[in-house]
């Protein structure tokens, strides 16, 4: 079971909202686009066997990464290569000169899952009026 750390002390307001079968990554193709409101996302499980769900299009080029590859504990994007793991981090830029860092400050959007019972769950923070 993989679980977020959605704790009362964090003051995140949300709630769980159901969003795949486990099963449905069991698939030939084990990555599931997923839609929360009008943001964009992909689903997958890494070798470690956790669960990632991190924005859907890459920040190099927009490149759809439901179409990347499952590999080396994360997602690779199809376009250039770009490799994120679950968290959203890009661990990877295969075209940068041999001891760039640039990496470590590309980021995409990560969303909280967790997995019981054969039921994979997302966070989604409560949107409401701050004033």
């Amino acid at each position: 079971m993989t679980t977020s750390p959605i704790t009362a002390d964090n003051r995140a307001e949300g709630h769980w909202k159901v969003i795949a079968q486990s099963a449905t990554l069991d698939a030939g193709r084990p990555l599931l686009p997923i839609t929360l409101g009008s943001d964009r996302y992909v689903l997958f499980r890494d070798e470690e066997g956790g669960l990632g769900l991190i924005g859907r299009n890459c920040p190099h080029r927009g490149a759809d990464l439901c179409f990347g590859r499952l590999e080396d504990n994360g997602l690779r994007c199809p376009f250039h290569g770009w490799h994120f793991d679950r968290t959203g981090q890009c661990v990877e830029q295969p075209a940068e000169p041999e001891g760039s860092k640039m990496y470590t400050q590309i980021k995409v959007p990560m969303v909280p899952v967790k997995e019981e019972n054969g039921v994979i769950s997302a966070w989604c923070e409560t949107q409401g009026d701050n004033t």
